[in-house]
């Protein structure tokens, strides 16, 4: 469809990495509420990323569907080692499934109410994923004795990327603290 140059289609844009109530601690509304939201502010979609669960992505989905918006259910991993923090998003039914035994092994070997990943379990359980790496917060404000971990948010990266050509990606949130710029360029 060609834009009338009067008339510029508004950009168009979807919001990831949402955290529902179901982020215990970090997330307050209910996934339907999130989905009400969005539409008000007029998204085109909803990409719902609680930590370490899909617990809230039915009734997400279900809000989604009526309200008419893309909806993309997913988790934010957290792991235990130095694993940075990711937003995974099945590219399939097949992905879907990986990642909810990803999120069972990871409560099966912790104490309930909690999680333990490792990246090894990522690689193992990570096909049919995209998967976008968070960059930590202390990327704006890295000192050069801060070398040791960004050399491990490198070898995340890299053995992610080897693992899962094309699927792997770096997110950065703006934090407004004044280093938004610096974290940009580093990444």
């Amino acid at each position: 469809m060609a834009l009338s140059p009067h008339r510029p289609e508004a950009p168009r844009f979807a919001e990831i990495g949402v955290a529902s109530a179901f982020s215990f601690l970090r997330g307050a509304s209910q996934p339907e509420e999130l989905v009400v939201t969005a539409k008000r502010l007029g998204l085109e979609g909803l990409g719902l990323a609680d930590r370490n669960t899909v617990a809230g992505v039915v009734r997400a989905y279900q809000a989604a569907k009526e309200a008419g918006l893309a909806f993309a259910p997913g988790a934010r991993l957290v792991f235990a080692d130095e694993t940075p923090d990711i937003f995974a998003y099945p590219r399939d039914r097949a992905g879907w499934g990986r990642l909810c035994r990803l999120l069972s092994l990871g409560n099966l070997r912790a104490e309930k109410g909690t999680c333990l990943l490792e990246r090894g379990d990522l690689l193992d359980w990570g096909e049919g994923l995209n998967l976008a790496l968070l960059a930590p917060d202390w990327l704006g404000s890295f000192e050069p004795e801060d070398a040791d971990h960004l050399e491990a948010l490198r070898r995340s990266l890299d053995a992610l990327s080897a693992a899962f050509p094309g699927h792997v990606h770096l997110a950065i949130a703006p934090r407004h603290d004044g280093f938004d710029e610096r974290r940009l360029a580093r990444a």
